[in-house]
């Protein structure tokens, strides 16, 4: 069974200078499912789940999601390789892409900046950050009681 990802490979490069970092599924896979991992545990609640459960690779993942992804997982790989070149701190390119990428996971959540599918149209998010249960806060009486029988 293949991972879900969402960063492509040319996502991915294009926060990498081509000449230092050439981007192969080798060396991203790591990087990009750590990068899926962390949009999804931080958008969970805001979209549908069967909205997320959509985007099984990138071709099927929104253009600004795929943005994200992909700074996120060029700053793990950038990070990566270049720890052994200044005792194991974090390069301020690392840290600048990986701010980068939380902050506009930021904005999707805040509404600033809205998430399209393929044909520029917004991605619902009414049930933002609400499971689907029932009963909930707004139904009008108790679904059932503590004292009630079921047999």
């Amino acid at each position: 069974m293949a991972t879900t990802v969402f960063a492509s490979e040319t996502d991915i490069q294009a926060w990498l200078a081509p000449d230092k970092i050439q981007v192969d599924d080798a060396n991203s896979e790591k990087a990009n499912i750590e990068a899926t991992r962390i949009i999804k545990g931080q958008l969970v609640g805001f979209f549908e789940p069967l909205v997320m459960e959509s985007w099984v690779d990138p071709d099927h993942t929104p253009e600004v999601i795929r943005g994200i992804a992909g700074r996120l997982t060029a700053a793990f790989m950038h990070a990566a390789i270049y720890s052994e070149e200044s005792d194991r701190e974090i390069s301020a390119y690392s840290q600048w892409l990986y701010s980068e990428a939380l902050i506009m996971i930021a904005q999707v959540e805040a509404g600033t900046l809205v998430v399209t599918d393929d044909d520029g149209n917004p991605i619902d998010t009414t049930g933002s950050g609400l499971l689907s249960f029932f009963p909930d806060d707004t139904a009008t009486a108790p679904a059932f009681t503590v004292e009630q029988f079921f047999a």
